[in-house]
């Protein structure tokens, strides 16, 4: 195995065992990381030693230890990255008046790892974060592999869209094409397609000449009617661009 892909299962790996804070087993973290259990066990075993996560002795379950606060606690502090990015998708859900919220790929889905509830969910119980979510029915999903070549999205996430999405083999031309139509347009709308009766719409965040994130505002689709949907977009979009000039101006490709 070469170092980058040495690399690149290790984060995987921890980004399945991330999305789960009430721990998850070692068969869940293999199959969210389209892994062998084999190879998830050692990475888990060295990410364990490192004390990144911990394993609880009873449940047998991971969880993302502590210990990697040493690396990430300068992000979460009052100036690091983090809380100013948590503060833009916040101010997003004010003016909006919508949840809002910041994705990232965790191949084969797409995870939320924050967000901020409009003033219409007050008093109801927002969807647990980090969580993960399909690519193909969500705005999120649809900017994040937009920014991939046709072949990454059908190499990497051609097995999850025939085995989830509607038509099977026979989505993934239609769904290319589509990439293509958000890639021109720099944001992605859905309707109904997610849940029935919910609505998103998402943009890019570009750091460095890529497209590591996308933002969005989500909310029932009798909402977002083609009269209000002009300026939901250039929300978001406005919110993408601060959240990209951020973590430009910090240095953080990588990591929010």
């Amino acid at each position: 195995m070469t170092e980058q892909g040495l690399v690149r299962r290790t984060i995987t790996v921890l980004r399945a065992v991330a999305a789960h804070p009430g721990g998850v087993g070692l068969s869940s973290v293999a199959r969210a990381a389209g892994l062998p259990k084999s190879t998830c066990y050692r990475v888990l075993s060295v990410l364990e030693q490192e004390n990144w996560v911990s394993l609880d002795p009873v449940t047998r379950r991971y969880q993302v230890s502590l210990g990697l606060l040493s690396v990430v606690g300068g992000l979460l502090d009052e100036n690091g990255s983090y809380p100013r990015m948590r503060a833009v998708v916040t101010e997003l859900a004010a003016e909006a008046e919508e949840t809002a919220g910041f994705d990232v790929l965790l191949p084969p889905h797409v995870q939320v790892v924050t967000q901020a509830a409009g003033p219409h969910l007050i008093g109801q119980t927002t969807r647990a974060v980090p969580r993960t979510q399909p690519v193909w029915c969500t705005s999120t999903g649809k900017v994040l592999l937009a920014a991939l070549e046709p072949r990454a999205v059908t190499d990497t996430y051609g097995p999850e869209l025939e085995r989830s999405a509607p038509g099977g083999t026979a989505f993934l031309p239609g769904f290319l094409a589509t990439l293509r139509e958000v890639r021109d347009a720099g944001y992605a709308h859905t309707a109904d397609e997610i849940a029935p009766g919910a609505a998103s719409v998402a943009a890019p965040v570009r750091v460095a000449g890529r497209v590591p994130y996308a933002v969005w505002v989500g909310g029932p689709t009798f909402r977002f009617t083609p009269e209000r949907l002009p300026a939901l977009i250039a929300r978001v979009r406005a919110a993408a661009d601060e959240i990209g000039r951020l973590l430009s101006a910090t240095d953080l490709a990588g990591a929010p």
